[in-house]
């Protein structure tokens, strides 16, 4: 697989994505919403709670809600691609690109990948800005009120280093997918959401389960997530067909 190829197609893809403002609003808009709403949330709750509590509770609870919260990001990094990769085939129709584009001289490989990475940089880009500012905020709290930073720790660093571009490769995957499927924006993106379900319910008991230490539920998450990468892309190479896609969408 030749990257440059891939590379072509992909920032193709990133400058159709510039124009399009329901797109960049997305990418703007909640990353920065998630990353001052969570931690607006958590600093509330912590502050109802600090009167019945000693300063080492209080730590205690803020870092069981920060490893909590640190999920949701995670589900924005699937969340944003359902906006973005649904666009990857069927943006091409709209825009009546799509001949040429499956015309040119790139495997399916290439163009695959090609498509996923112009979803996932941006996606990804996205929530470690919403990231960056929920660690700002809950930290410049923490040093105020603690005397600590809470983070980051050992749990946020794997979720956020590795579960999050995990979980945003295989919304991408999925939902470019499905992009290849269907002839509309709308089912593209409602059928593309279904991937986040599983996710989020993941997500949730993971942060939750008493079974196995955070850290090691992290790790175990981490690795099932990768598994799944690369299945799917394997899946996308062996159903994507460039001829019933030309033919079926005419």
């Amino acid at each position: 697989m030749r990257f440059a190829k891939s590379w072509i197609v992909a920032t193709k893809d990133l400058s159709v994505f510039k124009k399009n403002r329901y797109i960049l609003y997305s990418l703007i808009g909640l990353p920065l919403l998630m990353g001052i709403l969570i931690p607006g949330i958590l600093i509330f709750s912590l502050q109802a709670e600090s009167a019945g509590l000693t300063q080492a509770q209080l730590t205690e609870t803020a870092n069981m809600l920060i490893n909590l919260f640190t999920a949701y990001f995670v589900i924005i990094a699937a969340v944003l691609p359902t906006i973005i990769a649904s666009y990857s085939f069927v943006g091409e129709k709209l825009e009546k690109s799509l001949e040429p584009l499956l015309a040119t001289p790139t495997t399916d490989s290439e163009l695959l990948f090609g498509k996923s990475l112009a979803a996932f940089i941006p996606c990804v880009g996205a929530t470690y800005i919403g990231t960056a500012i929920f660690v700002v905020i809950v930290d410049v709290w923490s040093f105020t009120e603690l005397g600590v930073l809470l983070m980051p720790n050992p749990y946020w660093a794997i979720i956020i280093g590795a579960v999050t571009p995990l979980a945003c490769v295989l919304s991408v995957e999925a939902n470019v997918i499905i992009s290849s499927r269907v002839n509309d924006i709308r089912a593209a993106q409602q059928i593309g959401g279904l991937v986040i379900l599983p996710l989020l319910l993941v997500m949730i008991l993971a942060s939750t389960s008493q079974i196995f230490p955070l850290v090691t539920l992290a790790l175990i998450v981490s690795g099932a997530l990768a598994v799944a990468d690369l299945a799917l892309f394997y899946l996308a190479k062996a159903t994507f067909k460039r001829e019933e896609i030309l033919t079926k969408w005419k």
